[in-house]
Protein backbone atom coordinates (compact mmCIF):
# COMPACT_ATOMS: atom_id res chain seq x y z
CA UNK A 1 0.00 0.00 0.00
CA UNK A 2 2.92 2.39 0.61
CA UNK A 3 4.23 1.50 -2.69
CA UNK A 4 1.06 2.50 -4.71
CA UNK A 5 0.80 5.49 -2.52
CA UNK A 6 4.01 7.16 -3.58
CA UNK A 7 4.10 6.34 -6.69
CA UNK A 8 0.85 8.11 -7.15
CA UNK A 9 1.24 11.04 -5.27
CA UNK A 10 2.77 13.80 -7.37
CA UNK A 11 6.40 14.67 -7.02
CA UNK A 12 5.82 18.68 -7.71
CA UNK A 13 3.10 20.26 -6.01
CA UNK A 14 3.23 23.68 -5.28
CA UNK A 15 1.02 25.43 -2.65
CA UNK A 16 -1.11 28.16 -4.54
CA UNK A 17 -2.33 29.98 -1.37
CA UNK A 18 -0.44 33.29 -1.49
CA UNK A 19 -1.05 36.59 -3.50
CA UNK A 20 -4.89 36.19 -3.65
CA UNK A 21 -7.14 39.55 -3.12
CA UNK A 22 -11.07 38.82 -2.62
CA UNK A 23 -13.37 40.45 -3.57
CA UNK A 24 -17.19 40.88 -1.73
CA UNK A 25 -19.60 43.10 -3.15
CA UNK A 26 -17.04 45.22 -4.69
CA UNK A 27 -14.78 45.36 -1.76
CA UNK A 28 -11.40 44.25 -2.62
CA UNK A 29 -9.36 42.54 0.05
CA UNK A 30 -5.75 41.54 -0.10
CA UNK A 31 -4.97 38.26 1.37
CA UNK A 32 -1.84 36.90 3.30
CA UNK A 33 -2.94 33.09 2.84
CA UNK A 34 -5.51 31.24 1.63
CA UNK A 35 -4.68 28.31 3.85
CA UNK A 36 -7.58 27.19 5.74
CA UNK A 37 -8.74 30.63 5.05
CA UNK A 38 -12.47 31.38 6.38
CA UNK A 39 -14.09 34.30 5.00
CA UNK A 40 -15.15 36.33 7.98
CA UNK A 41 -19.08 37.25 6.79
CA UNK A 42 -21.68 35.17 6.30
CA UNK A 43 -22.83 34.56 2.73
CA UNK A 44 -26.86 34.48 0.99
CA UNK A 45 -27.60 32.42 -2.10
CA UNK A 46 -26.70 34.22 -4.69
CA UNK A 47 -23.88 36.83 -3.12
CA UNK A 48 -20.42 36.31 -5.05
CA UNK A 49 -16.64 35.52 -4.01
CA UNK A 50 -14.02 36.87 -6.26
CA UNK A 51 -10.69 35.70 -5.75
CA UNK A 52 -7.88 36.52 -7.86
CA UNK A 53 -3.69 35.54 -8.04
CA UNK A 54 -1.35 35.10 -10.24
CA UNK A 55 0.53 31.40 -11.14
CA UNK A 56 4.03 32.14 -9.40
CA UNK A 57 6.31 33.15 -12.32
CA UNK A 58 9.50 30.51 -11.02
CA UNK A 59 6.64 27.36 -10.97
CA UNK A 60 8.67 24.16 -11.63
CA UNK A 61 5.13 22.65 -13.23
CA UNK A 62 5.42 23.14 -16.43
CA UNK A 63 1.93 21.85 -17.67
CA UNK A 64 -0.18 23.12 -14.51
CA UNK A 65 -3.36 21.63 -12.97
CA UNK A 66 -5.29 24.12 -10.57
CA UNK A 67 -7.12 22.16 -7.97
CA UNK A 68 -9.13 23.33 -5.39
CA UNK A 69 -12.04 22.41 -3.58
CA UNK A 70 -15.62 23.99 -3.26
CA UNK A 71 -18.62 23.54 -1.10
CA UNK A 72 -22.12 24.34 -2.35
CA UNK A 73 -20.91 26.44 -4.61
CA UNK A 74 -21.26 27.27 -8.54
CA UNK A 75 -17.80 28.17 -9.89
CA UNK A 76 -16.02 30.34 -13.14
CA UNK A 77 -12.35 29.85 -13.89
CA UNK A 78 -10.77 32.74 -15.87
CA UNK A 79 -7.26 32.70 -17.09
CA UNK A 80 -5.82 36.11 -18.13
CA UNK A 81 -9.83 37.80 -18.80
CA UNK A 82 -10.51 34.67 -20.58
CA UNK A 83 -13.34 32.08 -19.36
CA UNK A 84 -11.67 28.37 -18.61
CA UNK A 85 -13.94 26.46 -16.31
CA UNK A 86 -17.47 26.39 -15.49
CA UNK A 87 -19.39 24.58 -13.08
CA UNK A 88 -22.72 24.23 -11.40
CA UNK A 89 -24.12 27.89 -12.45
CA UNK A 90 -27.31 26.14 -13.25
CA UNK A 91 -27.51 24.05 -10.21
CA UNK A 92 -29.48 25.26 -7.03
CA UNK A 93 -27.35 22.25 -5.20
CA UNK A 94 -23.86 22.15 -7.05
CA UNK A 95 -22.48 20.40 -4.12
CA UNK A 96 -19.16 19.50 -2.96
CA UNK A 97 -15.89 18.53 -3.97
CA UNK A 98 -12.59 18.97 -6.20
CA UNK A 99 -12.21 20.68 -9.30
CA UNK A 100 -9.00 20.37 -11.72
CA UNK A 101 -8.38 23.34 -14.52
CA UNK A 102 -5.60 22.50 -16.99
CA UNK A 103 -3.89 26.11 -17.16
CA UNK A 104 -2.33 27.24 -20.43
CA UNK A 105 1.58 26.55 -20.37
CA UNK A 106 3.46 30.20 -19.89
CA UNK A 107 5.22 32.03 -17.33
CA UNK A 108 2.51 34.01 -15.96
CA UNK A 109 -1.08 33.63 -15.64
CA UNK A 110 -3.68 35.55 -13.90
CA UNK A 111 -6.12 34.05 -12.53
CA UNK A 112 -9.97 34.99 -11.16
CA UNK A 113 -12.14 32.54 -9.42
CA UNK A 114 -15.86 33.20 -9.07
CA UNK A 115 -17.58 31.40 -6.60
CA UNK A 116 -21.79 31.97 -6.40
CA UNK A 117 -23.01 30.53 -3.20
CA UNK A 118 -26.23 28.39 -3.09
CA UNK A 119 -26.86 27.83 -0.17
CA UNK A 120 -28.25 30.80 3.11
CA UNK A 121 -26.32 31.65 5.73
CA UNK A 122 -23.44 29.59 4.80
CA UNK A 123 -19.42 30.08 6.64
CA UNK A 124 -17.10 29.80 3.15
CA UNK A 125 -14.08 28.14 3.98
CA UNK A 126 -11.71 28.23 1.32
CA UNK A 127 -8.36 25.84 1.20
CA UNK A 128 -6.55 23.42 -0.45
CA UNK A 129 -5.79 25.44 -3.77
CA UNK A 130 -2.83 24.04 -5.56
CA UNK A 131 -1.33 23.31 -8.89
CA UNK A 132 0.21 19.99 -9.64
CA UNK A 133 1.50 18.13 -12.71
CA UNK A 134 -1.48 17.49 -14.96
CA UNK A 135 -0.47 13.44 -15.14
CA UNK A 136 -1.06 13.40 -11.64
CA UNK A 137 -4.07 15.18 -11.45
CA UNK A 138 -6.41 12.18 -10.50
CA UNK A 139 -3.97 9.88 -8.70
CA UNK A 140 -2.49 12.60 -6.61
CA UNK A 141 -5.20 12.99 -4.12
CA UNK A 142 -6.31 9.57 -4.66
CA UNK A 143 -2.92 8.32 -3.65
CA UNK A 144 -2.66 10.55 -0.48
CA UNK A 145 -6.14 9.11 0.92
CA UNK A 146 -4.96 5.49 0.09
CA UNK A 147 -6.38 3.96 3.30
CA UNK A 148 -9.69 5.67 2.76
CA UNK A 149 -10.07 4.19 -0.63
CA UNK A 150 -9.06 0.80 0.47
CA UNK A 151 -11.64 1.15 3.66
CA UNK A 152 -14.26 2.58 1.73
CA UNK A 153 -14.14 -0.18 -0.92
CA UNK A 154 -13.74 -2.75 1.65
CA UNK A 155 -16.80 -1.65 3.18
CA UNK A 156 -18.95 -0.94 -0.06
CA UNK A 157 -17.92 -4.79 -1.30
CA UNK A 158 -18.00 -6.58 1.97
CA UNK A 159 -21.72 -4.73 2.96
CA UNK A 160 -22.82 -5.95 -0.41
CA UNK A 161 -21.59 -9.61 -0.10
CA UNK A 162 -22.83 -9.72 3.63
CA UNK A 163 -26.76 -8.87 2.50
CA UNK A 164 -26.21 -10.95 -0.56
CA UNK A 165 -25.40 -13.63 2.17
CA UNK A 166 -28.47 -12.59 4.24
CA UNK A 167 -31.06 -13.24 1.82
CA UNK A 168 -29.64 -16.90 1.10
CA UNK A 169 -29.42 -17.91 4.91
CA UNK A 170 -33.16 -16.23 4.71
CA UNK A 171 -34.17 -18.88 2.02
CA UNK A 172 -32.51 -21.64 4.15
CA UNK A 173 -33.64 -20.53 7.58
CA UNK A 174 -31.04 -19.60 9.01
CA UNK A 175 -31.15 -16.14 11.33
CA UNK A 176 -30.25 -13.80 8.89
CA UNK A 177 -31.81 -10.48 9.91
CA UNK A 178 -28.63 -9.42 11.94
CA UNK A 179 -26.41 -10.00 8.72
CA UNK A 180 -28.77 -8.13 6.57
CA UNK A 181 -28.47 -5.04 9.09
CA UNK A 182 -24.68 -5.43 9.06
CA UNK A 183 -24.41 -5.43 5.52
CA UNK A 184 -26.10 -2.91 5.11
CA UNK A 185 -24.43 -0.59 7.86
CA UNK A 186 -21.01 -1.38 6.11
CA UNK A 187 -22.54 -0.94 2.23
CA UNK A 188 -23.97 2.47 3.56
CA UNK A 189 -20.94 3.72 5.40
CA UNK A 190 -18.56 2.19 2.43
CA UNK A 191 -20.89 4.83 0.04
CA UNK A 192 -20.83 7.95 2.69
CA UNK A 193 -16.64 7.16 3.04
CA UNK A 194 -16.20 7.46 -1.16
CA UNK A 195 -18.20 10.51 -0.96
CA UNK A 196 -16.86 12.27 2.33
CA UNK A 197 -13.60 12.05 1.13
CA UNK A 198 -14.34 13.08 -2.26
CA UNK A 199 -12.65 9.86 -3.57
CA UNK A 200 -15.64 8.82 -5.65
CA UNK A 201 -14.68 11.58 -8.07
CA UNK A 202 -12.48 8.56 -9.14
CA UNK A 203 -15.70 7.30 -11.20
CA UNK A 204 -17.80 10.36 -11.02
CA UNK A 205 -17.54 13.86 -11.41
CA UNK A 206 -20.83 15.08 -10.90
CA UNK A 207 -20.22 16.75 -7.81
CA UNK A 208 -24.36 17.40 -7.50
CA UNK A 209 -24.85 13.64 -7.79
CA UNK A 210 -21.82 12.52 -5.46
CA UNK A 211 -22.98 15.07 -2.63
CA UNK A 212 -26.58 13.96 -2.75
CA UNK A 213 -25.71 10.70 -2.37
CA UNK A 214 -23.69 10.96 0.75
CA UNK A 215 -26.43 12.76 2.57
CA UNK A 216 -28.34 10.18 1.52
CA UNK A 217 -26.34 7.29 3.14
CA UNK A 218 -25.59 9.44 6.46
CA UNK A 219 -29.41 9.69 6.70
CA UNK A 220 -30.47 5.92 5.75
CA UNK A 221 -27.23 5.06 8.17
CA UNK A 222 -29.12 5.34 11.41
CA UNK A 223 -32.05 3.09 10.39
CA UNK A 224 -29.78 -0.51 9.91
CA UNK A 225 -27.79 0.64 13.55
CA UNK A 226 -31.29 1.40 15.02
CA UNK A 227 -32.89 -2.58 13.78
CA UNK A 228 -29.92 -3.78 14.58
CA UNK A 229 -29.72 -3.26 18.42
CA UNK A 230 -33.50 -3.91 18.42
CA UNK A 231 -33.15 -7.31 16.77
CA UNK A 232 -30.37 -7.94 19.56
CA UNK A 233 -32.25 -6.81 22.66
CA UNK A 234 -35.57 -7.74 21.53
CA UNK A 235 -35.66 -10.64 24.22
CA UNK A 236 -35.01 -8.48 26.96
CA UNK A 237 -37.57 -5.45 25.90
CA UNK A 238 -40.71 -4.47 28.03
CA UNK A 239 -43.42 -2.68 26.35
CA UNK A 240 -42.22 0.34 26.88
CA UNK A 241 -39.04 0.04 25.47
CA UNK A 242 -40.63 -1.39 22.64
CA UNK A 243 -42.93 1.33 21.85
CA UNK A 244 -39.52 3.68 21.90
CA UNK A 245 -37.68 1.43 19.12
CA UNK A 246 -40.72 1.10 16.93
CA UNK A 247 -41.08 5.39 17.61
CA UNK A 248 -37.21 5.85 16.77
CA UNK A 249 -37.60 3.31 13.45
CA UNK A 250 -40.55 5.18 12.42
CA UNK A 251 -38.72 8.83 13.05
CA UNK A 252 -35.76 7.69 10.76
CA UNK A 253 -37.77 6.44 8.17
CA UNK A 254 -40.13 9.94 8.43
CA UNK A 255 -37.14 12.06 8.94
CA UNK A 256 -35.25 10.36 5.66
CA UNK A 257 -38.50 10.32 3.34
CA UNK A 258 -39.29 14.15 4.23
CA UNK A 259 -35.51 15.28 3.88
CA UNK A 260 -35.28 13.78 0.89
CA UNK A 261 -38.78 15.25 -0.85
CA UNK A 262 -37.33 18.65 0.32
CA UNK A 263 -34.36 18.06 -1.01
CA UNK A 264 -35.49 17.10 -4.48
CA UNK A 265 -38.54 19.61 -4.36
CA UNK A 266 -36.23 22.11 -3.95
CA UNK A 267 -37.83 23.66 -1.04
CA UNK A 268 -34.89 22.38 1.71
CA UNK A 269 -31.64 21.12 0.77
CA UNK A 270 -29.71 18.21 2.42
CA UNK A 271 -27.18 21.21 4.38
CA UNK A 272 -29.97 23.02 6.18
CA UNK A 273 -31.30 19.88 7.60
CA UNK A 274 -27.85 18.27 8.70
CA UNK A 275 -28.17 19.98 11.98
CA UNK A 276 -31.55 18.49 12.69
CA UNK A 277 -29.93 14.89 12.07
CA UNK A 278 -26.83 15.51 14.12
CA UNK A 279 -29.37 16.09 17.00
CA UNK A 280 -31.40 13.43 16.40
CA UNK A 281 -28.42 11.26 16.38
CA UNK A 282 -26.99 12.43 19.50
CA UNK A 283 -30.12 11.97 21.23
CA UNK A 284 -30.70 8.44 20.35
CA UNK A 285 -27.39 7.66 21.02
CA UNK A 286 -27.81 9.02 24.63
CA UNK A 287 -31.26 7.17 24.77
CA UNK A 288 -29.63 4.33 24.02
CA UNK A 289 -26.74 4.63 26.26
CA UNK A 290 -28.70 5.08 29.49
CA UNK A 291 -31.90 2.78 28.61
CA UNK A 292 -29.41 -0.34 28.62
CA UNK A 293 -28.99 -0.78 24.91
CA UNK A 294 -25.33 -0.27 24.36
CA UNK A 295 -24.41 -1.42 28.02
CA UNK A 296 -25.92 -2.92 30.68
CA UNK A 297 -24.25 -5.64 33.01
CA UNK A 298 -26.41 -8.15 32.07
CA UNK A 299 -25.38 -8.09 28.27
CA UNK A 300 -23.68 -11.03 26.52
CA UNK A 301 -20.45 -11.15 24.75
CA UNK A 302 -22.21 -9.88 21.21
CA UNK A 303 -23.91 -7.14 22.95
CA UNK A 304 -20.12 -6.04 24.83
CA UNK A 305 -18.59 -6.16 21.10
CA UNK A 306 -21.31 -3.93 20.09
CA UNK A 307 -20.43 -1.62 22.70
CA UNK A 308 -16.72 -1.58 21.78
CA UNK A 309 -17.47 -1.26 17.89
CA UNK A 310 -19.43 2.51 18.91
CA UNK A 311 -16.64 3.41 21.48
CA UNK A 312 -14.80 2.70 18.77
CA UNK A 313 -16.24 4.91 15.87
CA UNK A 314 -17.00 7.39 18.53
CA UNK A 315 -13.11 7.94 19.72
CA UNK A 316 -12.21 8.10 15.88
CA UNK A 317 -15.14 10.22 15.16
CA UNK A 318 -13.96 13.02 18.42
CA UNK A 319 -10.20 12.59 17.30
CA UNK A 320 -11.35 13.55 13.64
CA UNK A 321 -12.84 16.55 14.78
CA UNK A 322 -9.61 17.50 16.83
CA UNK A 323 -7.53 16.75 13.62
CA UNK A 324 -10.35 18.90 11.38
CA UNK A 325 -9.56 22.28 13.57
CA UNK A 326 -5.55 21.68 14.12
CA UNK A 327 -5.82 21.51 10.42
CA UNK A 328 -7.81 24.03 10.53
CA UNK A 329 -6.18 26.58 12.61
CA UNK A 330 -2.46 25.22 12.23
CA UNK A 331 -0.43 25.65 8.79
CA UNK A 332 1.63 22.53 9.01
CA UNK A 333 1.88 20.82 6.40
CA UNK A 334 1.49 17.14 7.98
CA UNK A 335 -0.07 14.30 5.91
CA UNK A 336 -1.67 12.88 8.68
CA UNK A 337 -4.04 15.75 8.69
CA UNK A 338 -4.75 15.99 5.51
CA UNK A 339 -6.74 12.70 5.48
CA UNK A 340 -10.47 12.32 7.56
CA UNK A 341 -9.51 9.35 10.58
CA UNK A 342 -13.51 8.89 10.63
CA UNK A 343 -13.00 5.71 8.00
CA UNK A 344 -10.96 4.03 10.48
CA UNK A 345 -13.64 4.15 13.06
CA UNK A 346 -16.14 2.72 11.03
CA UNK A 347 -14.11 0.19 9.71
CA UNK A 348 -13.41 -0.89 13.51
CA UNK A 349 -17.10 -0.44 14.04
CA UNK A 350 -18.48 -2.81 11.07
CA UNK A 351 -15.48 -5.63 11.74
CA UNK A 352 -16.67 -5.31 15.59
CA UNK A 353 -19.87 -5.84 14.12
CA UNK A 354 -18.79 -8.93 12.35
CA UNK A 355 -17.38 -10.51 15.67
CA UNK A 356 -20.26 -10.13 17.15
CA UNK A 357 -22.29 -11.87 14.65
CA UNK A 358 -20.13 -14.54 14.57
CA UNK A 359 -20.04 -15.36 17.90
CA UNK A 360 -24.37 -14.73 18.22
CA UNK A 361 -23.89 -17.28 15.05
CA UNK A 362 -22.06 -19.57 17.11
CA UNK A 363 -24.30 -19.85 20.21
CA UNK A 364 -27.38 -20.36 18.33
CA UNK A 365 -25.38 -23.33 15.99
CA UNK A 366 -24.40 -24.45 19.53
CA UNK A 367 -27.75 -24.31 20.79
CA UNK A 368 -29.49 -25.89 18.06
CA UNK A 369 -26.77 -28.81 18.40
CA UNK A 370 -27.66 -29.19 22.16
CA UNK A 371 -31.44 -28.85 20.77
CA UNK A 372 -30.78 -31.60 18.35
CA UNK A 373 -28.72 -33.92 20.46
CA UNK A 374 -31.62 -33.79 23.19
CA UNK A 375 -34.40 -34.57 20.29
CA UNK A 376 -32.57 -37.20 19.31
CA UNK A 377 -31.93 -38.85 22.21
CA UNK A 378 -35.46 -38.58 23.05
CA UNK A 379 -35.75 -41.01 20.11
CA UNK A 380 -33.05 -43.51 21.17
CA UNK A 381 -33.25 -46.76 23.59
CA UNK A 382 -30.73 -46.28 26.04
CA UNK A 383 -29.24 -49.86 25.77
CA UNK A 384 -29.14 -50.40 22.26
CA UNK A 385 -28.51 -47.33 20.06
CA UNK A 386 -31.58 -48.64 18.37
CA UNK A 387 -34.83 -45.68 18.04
CA UNK A 388 -37.63 -46.77 20.22
CA UNK A 389 -41.21 -46.71 20.51
CA UNK A 390 -41.51 -42.48 20.53
CA UNK A 391 -39.31 -42.84 16.99
CA UNK A 392 -42.02 -45.51 16.00
CA UNK A 393 -44.77 -43.63 16.44
CA UNK A 394 -43.32 -40.31 14.85
CA UNK A 395 -43.06 -42.70 11.92
CA UNK A 396 -46.53 -44.14 11.85
CA UNK A 397 -48.18 -40.71 11.99
CA UNK A 398 -45.89 -40.22 8.70
CA UNK A 399 -46.91 -43.35 7.10
CA UNK A 400 -50.86 -42.38 7.77
CA UNK A 401 -50.43 -39.10 6.07
CA UNK A 402 -48.16 -40.64 3.13
CA UNK A 403 -49.26 -43.00 0.50
CA UNK A 404 -47.49 -46.06 -0.57
CA UNK A 405 -46.66 -49.49 0.40
CA UNK A 406 -44.86 -50.44 3.34
CA UNK A 407 -43.96 -53.57 5.26
CA UNK A 408 -44.09 -53.98 9.34
CA UNK A 409 -41.58 -56.99 10.92
CA UNK A 410 -42.57 -57.61 14.65
CA UNK A 411 -40.02 -59.88 16.48
CA UNK A 412 -39.49 -61.09 19.42
CA UNK A 413 -36.67 -62.28 21.31
CA UNK A 414 -36.98 -65.88 22.56
CA UNK A 415 -34.91 -67.41 26.03
CA UNK A 416 -34.66 -63.93 27.63
CA UNK A 417 -36.34 -64.56 30.59
CA UNK A 418 -34.53 -67.69 31.16
CA UNK A 419 -30.68 -65.66 31.11
CA UNK A 420 -32.51 -63.60 32.89
CA UNK A 421 -33.32 -66.01 35.58
CA UNK A 422 -29.78 -68.37 35.35
CA UNK A 423 -27.44 -65.65 34.51
CA UNK A 424 -28.77 -62.10 35.76
CA UNK A 425 -29.96 -59.37 34.12
CA UNK A 426 -26.56 -57.95 33.20
CA UNK A 427 -26.19 -61.39 30.73
CA UNK A 428 -29.71 -60.67 29.54
CA UNK A 429 -28.74 -57.07 28.83
CA UNK A 430 -26.05 -58.33 27.17
CA UNK A 431 -27.99 -60.87 24.79
CA UNK A 432 -30.52 -57.83 24.03
CA UNK A 433 -27.93 -56.11 22.86
CA UNK A 434 -26.10 -58.55 21.03
CA UNK A 435 -29.48 -59.36 19.39
CA UNK A 436 -29.74 -55.03 18.67
CA UNK A 437 -26.36 -55.37 16.48
CA UNK A 438 -27.35 -58.59 14.50
CA UNK A 439 -30.93 -57.00 13.92
CA UNK A 440 -29.56 -53.55 13.19
CA UNK A 441 -26.85 -54.60 10.80
CA UNK A 442 -29.43 -57.18 8.66
CA UNK A 443 -32.09 -54.73 7.96
CA UNK A 444 -29.61 -51.61 7.31
CA UNK A 445 -30.16 -49.81 4.22
CA UNK A 446 -33.77 -51.63 4.25
CA UNK A 447 -35.82 -50.34 6.81
CA UNK A 448 -35.86 -48.75 10.28
CA UNK A 449 -34.60 -50.75 13.11
CA UNK A 450 -36.76 -50.14 16.41
CA UNK A 451 -36.64 -51.64 20.28
CA UNK A 452 -39.89 -51.31 21.07
CA UNK A 453 -39.92 -52.37 24.62
CA UNK A 454 -38.17 -55.62 26.66
CA UNK A 455 -37.39 -58.03 23.98
CA UNK A 456 -40.04 -57.04 21.76
CA UNK A 457 -38.36 -55.19 18.19
CA UNK A 458 -39.89 -54.11 15.23
CA UNK A 459 -38.50 -52.78 11.56
CA UNK A 460 -40.53 -50.19 9.50
CA UNK A 461 -39.90 -50.93 5.86
CA UNK A 462 -40.80 -48.31 3.09
CA UNK A 463 -42.04 -49.20 -0.45
CA UNK A 464 -39.10 -49.15 -2.30
CA UNK A 465 -37.66 -51.87 -0.36
CA UNK A 466 -40.69 -54.05 0.38
CA UNK A 467 -39.19 -56.60 -2.20
CA UNK A 468 -36.14 -57.36 0.03
CA UNK A 469 -38.13 -58.25 3.73
CA UNK A 470 -37.13 -61.81 3.01
CA UNK A 471 -33.45 -61.42 2.29
CA UNK A 472 -33.40 -59.06 5.29
CA UNK A 473 -35.33 -61.76 7.73
CA UNK A 474 -32.63 -64.62 6.26
CA UNK A 475 -29.56 -62.40 6.95
CA UNK A 476 -30.75 -61.93 10.34
CA UNK A 477 -31.47 -65.38 10.94
CA UNK A 478 -27.13 -66.10 9.43
CA UNK A 479 -26.70 -63.91 11.86
CA UNK A 480 -28.24 -64.85 14.79
CA UNK A 481 -26.17 -68.28 14.43
CA UNK A 482 -22.97 -66.61 13.60
CA UNK A 483 -23.33 -64.72 16.91
CA UNK A 484 -24.86 -67.44 19.36
CA UNK A 485 -21.01 -69.25 19.57
CA UNK A 486 -19.98 -65.94 21.31
CA UNK A 487 -23.58 -65.84 24.00
CA UNK A 488 -24.14 -68.30 27.38
CA UNK A 489 -27.19 -68.96 25.12
CA UNK A 490 -28.11 -68.71 21.27
CA UNK A 491 -29.76 -66.16 19.65
CA UNK A 492 -32.92 -67.05 18.45
CA UNK A 493 -36.75 -64.91 17.47
CA UNK A 494 -39.94 -64.99 16.41
CA UNK A 495 -41.31 -62.58 13.98
CA UNK A 496 -43.68 -61.61 12.04
CA UNK A 497 -44.32 -59.49 8.60
CA UNK A 498 -47.41 -57.38 6.94
CA UNK A 499 -47.44 -55.40 4.33
CA UNK A 500 -50.05 -52.26 3.82
CA UNK A 501 -51.32 -54.04 0.51
CA UNK A 502 -52.77 -56.78 2.60
CA UNK A 503 -55.83 -54.24 4.02
CA UNK A 504 -56.68 -52.33 0.01
CA UNK A 505 -59.69 -54.53 -0.99
CA UNK A 506 -59.34 -52.50 -4.14
CA UNK A 507 -55.92 -51.95 -5.13
CA UNK A 508 -54.27 -48.52 -4.20
CA UNK A 509 -56.22 -45.64 -4.33
CA UNK A 510 -56.56 -42.38 -2.15
CA UNK A 511 -60.18 -43.56 -0.57
CA UNK A 512 -58.27 -46.57 0.18
CA UNK A 513 -54.74 -45.99 1.70
CA UNK A 514 -56.74 -42.82 3.82
CA UNK A 515 -58.37 -45.70 5.94
CA UNK A 516 -55.22 -48.05 6.83
CA UNK A 517 -53.91 -47.36 9.97
CA UNK A 518 -50.36 -48.38 10.49
CA UNK A 519 -51.11 -49.40 13.79
CA UNK A 520 -53.65 -52.40 12.10
CA UNK A 521 -50.62 -53.31 10.05
CA UNK A 522 -48.01 -53.64 12.94
CA UNK A 523 -51.12 -55.34 14.94
CA UNK A 524 -51.23 -58.10 11.81
CA UNK A 525 -47.06 -58.24 11.98
CA UNK A 526 -47.44 -58.99 15.55
CA UNK A 527 -50.16 -61.50 15.63
CA UNK A 528 -48.06 -63.28 13.14
CA UNK A 529 -45.26 -62.98 15.49
CA UNK A 530 -46.98 -64.74 18.20
CA UNK A 531 -48.45 -67.65 15.89
CA UNK A 532 -44.99 -68.17 14.94
CA UNK A 533 -43.55 -67.65 18.65
CA UNK A 534 -46.55 -70.84 20.17
CA UNK A 535 -45.55 -72.67 16.76
CA UNK A 536 -41.90 -72.51 18.26
CA UNK A 537 -42.94 -73.61 21.67
CA UNK A 538 -45.18 -76.42 20.46
CA UNK A 539 -42.00 -78.33 18.57
CA UNK A 540 -39.77 -77.32 21.17
CA UNK A 541 -42.04 -79.55 23.77
CA UNK A 542 -42.70 -82.49 20.96
CA UNK A 543 -38.98 -82.45 20.80
CA UNK A 544 -38.86 -82.95 24.73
Amino acid sequence: MGAVRSNGVSPQQVRFDKGWTVTYKGEKTPIVSLRNFTFPKRLMTGDTLILEGSVPANSPIAHPVFRFKTNHCAVEVFENGKSLYEYGKDSDFPGSGYHYVYLDPSDVQKLKVVLVEKVDNRIVHISNYSLLPGKYALSDYSSRHIFALVIGIFLILFGGIAVLIGFIMRIYGVNYFRLLMIGALSFTFGVWTMCYTKLIQLVSFNLTLNTTLEYLCLYFSPLPFTLLLWNMQRMHLGRQKTLVMKFLVGYEIAFMTVTSFLHFSGLCDFPKTLVFFHASVFAGLIYFVFAGFLYNKKMDISGKLLTRGVLFFAIFVVLDLIRFNIARFVSVDIPLLDSTWTPVGMLGFVLLLVQSYIVYLIYILEDRAEKGILATMAFLDALTGLYNRAKCQQIFEILDKNFGDYAIVSIDMNGLKAVNDKYGHNEGDKLIKAFAEVFKEAFAGIGTAIRVGGDEFMAIVRSEHVADVSDAITKMKDLQSARSEELPEPLNSAYGVAYKHEFLKNGFSIVEENRIEAEKVYHLADERMYAMKASMKSKLARKE
